[in-house]
């Protein structure tokens, strides 16, 4: 005869768990202390959570699957399904394995690592938000614990008093991104921070950062660097580069010669070269390609033939690092403008000069609406040739074209700024 099925009453752990799986006739368990059931599975090294509820009779919910989630895990997790139930009925009663969120935070940042459809730059910033920020404030943190306020306490509240609310942002919007990715993925299953937004945490607007750089500090740039030139041609003309065509500094310093066609009159940047991951193409003026002829033959002078524009300076074959091209900003920018703020620049003057905002987005590489793809796909290069040709010519009148003269001569006197709005008039 089959001896009847049981349910036990216990303190519920892993210890008594595994006690009682050698018993075959023991098909639950329960505990007197809390809402919640143990159920064993055919495989009774293996089993599931059930949180019970009574209304109108009991109902059952599934809660997690054990050992995935242990015990202890699962009775820590119970206040905050139960106040997720109350609120609202229909709501998941899912408890997930990860018991910190460090380990959510581990996790992200292994992908991270090899995540190779964003820019080194992106995770980089990402990364370190983890590491510097994040892991430090939160790692310890139980995963269930997770919410507006304990993101207040822990982090937010702490790091506005020591930096600005716009690094703050960023920092919170990097976690979010987290934990949207593991929900996605189905390594939680609830997402707690689902609605939190930075405007909970604070009132107070981000400002956003003034130009540390105008049109009328474009003559006094242009003739600095036409100084510079023979002393730091890399220097130089990595900066009139991004000045002169709005790049950004990753995308510029990895620059190869085999993608610059001074004939065809063209600057091809591969897509893994761009934050955006898209295949940009530039036009060469007249000017832009005088100032890279004489870039070329300086290097050609110092006996370098090789495929970058920009070298590293002490790995051979390899294009300057991240850190060679900031100092070069950190050198010649003085601490008074960054990269950010010579790649603002351009864009800033060229609405003054007639450029259309649709044509600036083309130059910048941004992303293009459907309508606005089949609006240039015809004349895209045409307009932006255009635009640069505008450009340049006030450059021109700015003091460029002594710096495309290959014999290095300078001007008798220094230029006058002109306003870009009336110079065209």
């Amino acid at each position: 005869m089959t001896a009847p099925l049981k349910t036990l009453t216990v303190k519920l752990s892993d210890a008594v768990i595994k006690q009682h799986a050698v018993d075959p006739t023991i098909t639950e368990l329960k505990d007197p202390r809390h809402p919640l059931r143990f159920r064993y599975r055919h495989d009774r090294s293996k089993g599931s959570w059930h949180l019970v509820r009574f209304d109108k009779g009991a109902k059952w919910k599934k809660a997690a699957n054990w050992p995935d989630v242990p015990a202890r895990v699962m009775l820590d997790s119970l206040p905050v399904v139960q106040a997720r139930l109350l609120a609202d009925p229909s709501a998941a009663a899912t408890v997930d394995g990860w018991e910190r969120v460090g380990q959510v935070l581990e996790w992200y940042a292994a992908r991270l690592n090899t995540d190779n459809s964003l820019s080194k730059s992106r995770r980089g910033s990402s990364l370190s938000a983890i590491r510097c920020q994040l892991f430090p404030a939160l790692g310890d943190l139980p995963l269930c614990k997770l919410n507006a306020d304990t993101l207040d306490r822990h982090l937010v509240w702490h790091m506005q008093a020591e930096y600005s609310l716009s690094y703050v942002k960023s920092v919170l919007d990097v976690l979010k991104v987290v934990f949207g990715a593991a929900l996605t993925l189905k390594k939680i299953t609830v997402n707690p921070l689902l609605g939190v937004s930075f405007s909970h945490f604070t009132k107070a607007k981000i400002k956003p950062k003034g130009a540390r750089l105008r049109h009328v500090a474009v003559v006094d740039l242009l003739a600095e660097w036409g100084e510079a030139f023979t002393t730091e041609p890399a220097a130089v003309t990595l900066l009139v580069l991004m000045l002169t065509h709005a790049t950004r500094i990753t995308e510029t310093r990895l620059a190869k010669w085999k993608n610059i066609h001074l004939e065809a009159g063209e600057w091809f940047i591969p897509a893994d070269d761009t934050k955006s991951k898209r295949d940009h193409l530039l036009p060469l003026t007249t000017q832009a390609v005088a100032f890279l002829e004489r870039y070329r033959a300086q290097q050609r002078a110092q006996g370098y033939d090789g495929a970058y524009l920009f070298p590293a300076t002490s790995r051979p074959g390899r294009p300057m690092s991240r850190s060679q091209a900031f100092a070069i900003f950190a050198r010649l920018g003085a601490g008074e403008w960054t990269s950010h703020d010579l790649r603002k620049l351009a864009p800033s003057i060229w609405a003054n000069l007639g450029v259309d905002s649709l044509v600036g987005k083309l130059l910048l590489n941004h992303a293009l609406t459907e309508l606005e793809r089949t609006y240039f796909q015809a004349m895209g290069e045409v307009v932006k040739r255009n635009a640069l040709e505008r450009w340049h010519g006030w450059l021109d009148a700015q003091g460029f074209d002594a710096l495309q003269d290959k014999t290095g001569a300078r001007r008798a006197s220094k230029p006058v700024a002109l306003d870009p709005s009336g110079w065209l008039a």
